[in-house]
């Protein structure tokens, strides 16, 4: 019978995967600027890189319809942050515990400054690594989703998009040597950059409005409209 996981995310396994999806996705994000950046993940556990240009993190973890850590609030409802607040968007593996993936995607993106840098990382559906899961979850199990799924979306909302990467180790191990980028690594890794800007209020101009009547009386007009009786 398989050893059943309460928290699978903090498993040694996922701990690997993680650890070698850190290795390709530090270099990548080493140009990310900003003052803040917004790191969305399933592990409690799991540290953000350390990137030189980026002052501060926020960490939310992410468990079904609740959040945690930085912030304590109800995933069913809008992130408690401001739009374009954050110069990068991380989200690890926490499409895969949400309540409702397309509404933490949406609430990713509005929180992203235009030019930010939004990066997603999962398990792949295919491979060893959703057998395992399977196997080895207690109670709910992950949504696993196709990082093309994102990229679609991420296309159609205006996103410079690179190419999705599969990293890490084929299959589920606690331990040994990292793995980097392969053809059949267990998770997936993808970034996109936003390209809408901001919106810039315009600044109200006065306008001349045409009077509804004509200011002048028209011809055999009386100036005044009462009486005598």
């Amino acid at each position: 019978m398989p050893h059943l996981i309460p928290d699978i995310y903090a498993s040694p396994q996922i701990g690997k995967l993680m650890a070698d999806e850190d290795r390709v996705l530090g270099p990548l994000l080493t140009r990310c600027t900003g003052d803040h950046g917004l790191h969305l993940t399933a592990s409690a556990h799991a540290g953000v890189p350390a990137l030189p240009l980026l002052g501060h993190w926020a960490t939310v973890k992410v468990a079904g319809a609740v959040l945690g850590g930085d912030v304590h609030a109800s995933g069913l409802e809008a992130l408690p942050f401001a739009d374009d607040a954050f110069g990068v968007v991380l989200l690890r593996h926490a499409l895969e515990t949400t309540a409702r993936q397309d509404n933490l995607l949406d609430e990713a993106i509005r929180v992203l400054a235009p030019g930010g840098m939004l990066a997603i990382t999962g398990i792949h559906p295919v491979g060893l690594w959703s057998p395992w899961l399977a196997r080895h979850s207690q109670g709910t199990r992950p949504r696993l989703t196709w990082p093309w799924w994102w990229s679609q979306r991420l296309v159609r909302d205006d996103f410079e998009l690179a190419m999705p990467r599969r990293v890490g180790s084929p299959w589920p191990r606690a331990s040994g040597s990292p793995f980097a980028e392969s053809l059949l690594g267990g998770g997936y890794l993808l970034l996109a950059r936003k390209k809408r800007p901001a919106a810039v209020p315009l600044r109200p101009r006065p306008v001349a409005v045409p009077a509804p009547m004509s200011g002048s009386l028209a011809s055999g007009a009386r100036r005044n409209a009462r009486q005598t009786l």
